[in-house]
């Protein structure tokens, strides 16, 4: 078949495969993975954000508890020695300034009448955290009360009160730093993997760009083997699928030619054989009907017999003409008399052709199906005229031959001029016997005899395997018996 012939429309019935149209993604692969990429590392920093979280509460609510039992050990300690205080205000106020600049803490001295009589400052942080992350993250401050002998009870109580925001300016600056560290290495990433993107896809970007151009005819198209393995893999199968497709082109068209070539000779045998053979029995028949009317014009009745008996012998002669050109145009329907007895009339008319040929014929009388059968006769029919018509032999046999296995062989030999050099096989006949005989899996073989003398045409046919039907047939009758 023709590839030219077949258009994208009907590439379907041409080569019997489903076209399915499919929609254009508005990514490109490219585009696709990246987008798949960065969603990846999104999901990353956000499970990273809240392990972060969850993290950071816990540290704050652990600094801050820590933080009171500190604060509180340190307060009672600062009173022990209570019995010596010769100036219990003086030492409450040396106590609440002993927590001035703590980072967690504030102190208070808060009076019998509820006011704040002394009160610590908290540290201020360098980098202060926003009050809505303070308030994400920080519980609410804790207070305690601190058991002070009874000496300092008319000057006030210590109260002891958390202050996170330390804490959660570290925490804060922590996230910062981690923050800029994962940004930098997802930038890194993706930029990583366009790069290698952008190079893996090049090659398959130029392998469309080959693909569309051969699809137009162009089979010149070669891909430079490089890059990763698997791509160069690729581009060393795309370069030769291409030479095959541009060697089937090039054989295509030769074939078309050699089709055309064989046309022409077979017209200008047919044309040559009904100008040489029916033509000058035509013109006799007219000669001899004009003759006959002169005949009965001149009243000679008796001669009138001899004349329609040459006119019918012509017509005779014409018919046997016709049917022997008949038979060369629709070969293939001798084969509904048996391929044995189609072969017979193959070879007689050769032999009436070539009276002085000599034609020996060993074929089985029994069918070996329709696909073999005109397999065989196309090999018989091709090497006798090619052995005729080439070969110039006065001996041709012909001998088909059925193996146990159920194979076939075939084998015409001929003692005529033998092949000549440079002429293996290229005719278009030889072309077609070829594959006929790859159809059915076989093998074909054209040689010159072992003396030099003539040619050899072999073919082996393999078994041919049983068709579905035929193998539930025999289980069928295997379950029976």
């Amino acid at each position: 078949m023709d590839g030219h012939s077949c258009s994208r429309r009907r590439l379907s019935h041409c080569y019997n495969v489903p076209i399915r149209r499919q929609r254009n993604s508005r990514l490109s692969l490219r585009g696709r993975l990246l987008v798949s990429i960065l969603a990846t590392l999104l999901l990353s920093l956000i499970a990273g954000g809240a392990f972060t979280y969850w993290h950071a509460v816990a540290k704050i609510e652990t600094e801050m508890n820590a933080a009171i039992v500190v604060g509180s050990r340190i307060a009672r300690n600062a009173v022990d020695d209570w019995e010596e205080a010769t100036d219990p205000a003086r030492r409450l106020a040396l106590l609440i300034a002993d927590f001035e600049g703590d980072r967690h803490l504030r102190a208070m001295l808060v009076g019998p009448d509820g006011k704040v009589v002394h009160a610590s400052r908290v540290a201020q942080a360098e980098t202060p955290a926003p009050a809505w992350l303070v308030s994400l993250l920080a519980a609410p401050a804790k207070q305690a009360k601190m058991d002070l002998p009874a000496v300092f009870d008319r000057f006030g109580t210590v109260v002891l009160q958390t202050d996170p925001r330390n804490e959660v300016a570290e925490v804060w600056s922590d996230m910062w730093l981690t923050l800029s560290v994962l940004t930098i290495f997802c930038a890194l990433v993706l930029a990583f993997i366009y790069w290698t993107l952008a190079t893996t896809i090049r090659p398959l970007n130029n392998l469309t760009s080959a693909f569309a151009r051969v699809g137009g005819g162009d089979y010149r198209e070669r891909l430079t083997e490089r890059g990763p393995r698997e791509l160069k893999r690729l581009s060393q199968s795309f370069n030769q699928m291409i030479e095959r497709l541009a060697r089937a082109e090039a054989q295509n068209k030769r074939l078309q030619q050699q089709l055309t070539s064989v046309q022409d000779e077979e017209r200008a045998d047919l044309a040559r054989d009904l100008h040489d053979e029916i033509g000058p029995l035509l013109f006799a028949a007219d000669v001899d009907a004009v003759a006959i009317e002169q005949l009965a014009k001149a009243g000679e009745y008796e001669a009138i017999p001899h004349r329609v008996g040459i006119i019918r012998d012509a017509i005779g002669r014409m018919q046997k003409h016709v049917r022997d050109i008949l038979g060369r145009l629709r070969s293939a329907m001798l084969l509904d008399v048996g391929l044995a007895h189609a072969i017979d009339n193959l070879v007689a008319f050769w032999r009436a052709h070539r009276p002085k040929l000599a034609v020996s014929v060993d074929v089985p009388e029994e069918s070996f199906g329709e696909a073999i059968d005109g397999t065989i006769y196309r090999i018989v029919q091709e090497s006798l005229s090619n052995a005729v018509r080439h070969g110039s032999p006065t001996a041709i046999s012909i001998v088909v031959k059925a193996g146990a296995d159920g194979s076939i062989d075939i084998r015409v030999t001929d003692d005529g001029g033998g092949l000549k050099a440079g002429n293996g096989g290229s005719g278009y006949g030889i072309i077609g016997m070829q594959e006929r005989v790859a159809t059915l899996g076989g093998r074909l073989d054209i040689s010159n005899n072992h003396d030099g003398q003539g040619v050899v045409v072999s073919a082996h046919l393999p078994a041919p395997a049983p068709s579905a039907a035929a193998r539930t047939y025999e289980t069928h009758e295997a379950t029976l018996q």
